[in-house]
């Protein structure tokens, strides 16, 4: 099994806990540990995850647990030089923008494509960990791991 394949796999397995959001400035035990978790990223102690843009954070963890290196990264679009290039197949990582920044952008698993609309698996898609569509013109890229055969 592949890297990219362990953590698509504790993906799906996440979903059945609580990733929701806290309101008001706390900060959901599992977002906090996954966080906390990640080399690199520095200490949640101030983390509000209502404010904070956690969909980076959630992946470099899964990935970690894994037995990978992540980004190490809370940017989003620090996934387009992540693993290498792909073509779109259930489990690997897609990497959107948002808004019109720069750096701004989301991350999540790549589950399937329907229409006009790339479904994925992720964390900070409304304010919990869950699937959720976007629009297909949005994507800037896919990416595996480099032990993809």
């Amino acid at each position: 099994m592949t890297l990219i394949e362990k953590a698509y796999k504790l993906a799906l397995e996440e979903m059945k806990n609580n990733w929701k959001e806290l309101p008001g400035g706390a900060s959901n035990p599992r977002i906090t540990k996954a966080f906390s978790a990640v080399d690199g990223l520095g200490d949640p102690k101030d983390l509000d995850d209502s404010t904070t843009s956690w969909c980076s954070v959630i992946m470099n963890w899964l990935i970690q647990s894994a037995g990978g290196k992540g980004t190490r990264s809370a940017l989003a679009k620090s996934w387009l030089k992540w693993g290498k290039e792909c073509y779109p197949v259930q489990g690997c990582i897609v990497v959107f923008k948002r808004g019109n920044s720069e750096w701004q952008g989301h991350v999540a698993f790549f589950v399937k494509r329907e229409d006009d609309f790339i479904w994925c698996l992720g964390g900070n898609q409304s304010n919990d960990f869950k699937m959720s569509k976007y629009k297909a013109s949005d994507v800037l890229g896919f990416r595996t791991s480099k032990d993809t055969i």
